[in-house]
Parts: C-alpha cells; structure tokens; sequence
C-alpha cells in the first residue's frame, strides 16, 4: 500500500527561499548580515506589545505562532547542508 505524500509546509519553503534568494553571491560577512537584519525584523514584529498594542488577543497569539514557525524554518534552512532549493 502507499504511503501518503506529504507535501512540505509552504512556508518552509518561502523561508528558505527567501534567505537563499537574500544571501546569494554574497560574502560570508555580507550573510552574516543578512542572516542578521532578517533575525531583527522577526525581533521587531514579535513585539506586539509594542507595534500592536490595540490588537486582539487572538492576533497577538496569531503573530506569535508565525514568527515562532519562520524561526524554526530559519534555522532549518540555515542548517541544511544541502544546497538544493
């Protein structure tokens, strides 16, 4: 019997995507940079105390789980010693 195919998350694969688009040709300090000013953005939006203070519960959670799971694909995709998109 087969298995059922499971399909990657979509937004792995935009993270990873999206740094490796980011960080292409550039030098190991132009990534570090890089890797840097995308890990403060994420900083940024995590504060919803701050940028959000009006905001519903429930959106406040919402943008917590997300930015928790592009942090995880991060550093999947930072991990990944294969260079295949």
């Amino acid at each position: 019997m087969n298995e059922p195919t499971v399909l990657p998350d979509p937004l792995v694969l935009l993270v990873r995507q999206l740094l490796i688009a980011g960080s292409e040709g550039l030098s190991a300090k132009q990534v570090a940079a890089y890797v840097s000013g995308w890990s403060a953005a994420l900083d940024l939006v995590e504060r919803t105390d701050l940028i959000a203070t009006d905001a519903d519960p429930a959106v406040r959670a919402a943008v917590a789980d997300l930015i928790r799971r592009i942090r995880e694909a991060q550093r999947g995709a930072l991990d990944d010693d294969d260079d295949d998109p």
